[in-house]
């Protein structure tokens, strides 16, 4: 919920600079709350706990995005297997995406004394996201 929480600054950024763009953010039904306050947003819901459960779940869960929108581009803000099952059937039909580093090596060294650097905020890795998209 955090996350989802804290990606809200960079969408309605992207919504200020981009007024002109159709932006679909894919999250769980439960967090469209999070989203009341942007406008210019379409919000659509994801089931993974029924509908879009497993691998056969993911692709009608595709498949639906696909037949409702015409997607030039996937930004994946979660890096995790389930979305990078969907980018992967989207790249497939040639939509091309971006996805963010999550820094996980970086986390690593760090917990083991290796790095004494400061890593980024998770903002400012959605952010990079969108610059790289």
């Amino acid at each position: 919920m955090g996350d989802v929480a804290l990606t809200l600054p960079v969408i309605s950024a992207l919504r200020n600079q981009h007024p002109g763009i159709e932006i679909v953010f894919l999250t769980r039904k439960q967090f469209f709350p999070f989203f009341r306050s942007l406008e210019g947003i379409d919000l659509f819901g994801a089931d993974f706990n029924g509908r879009h459960k497993g691998i056969s779940g993911l692709l009608r869960l595709y498949k639906e995005i696909r037949d409702k929108y015409k997607v030039d581009y996937i930004i994946d803000l979660h890096g995790v297997t389930r979305s990078k099952i969907l980018r992967l059937l989207f790249s497939l039909s040639g939509t091309a995406s971006s996805v963010i580093d999550k820094g996980r090596e970086g986390r690593r060294k760090l917990i083991k004394g290796v790095n004494r650097i400061v890593l980024p905020h998770s903002v400012e890795r959605y952010v990079e996201v969108f610059r790289k998209a």
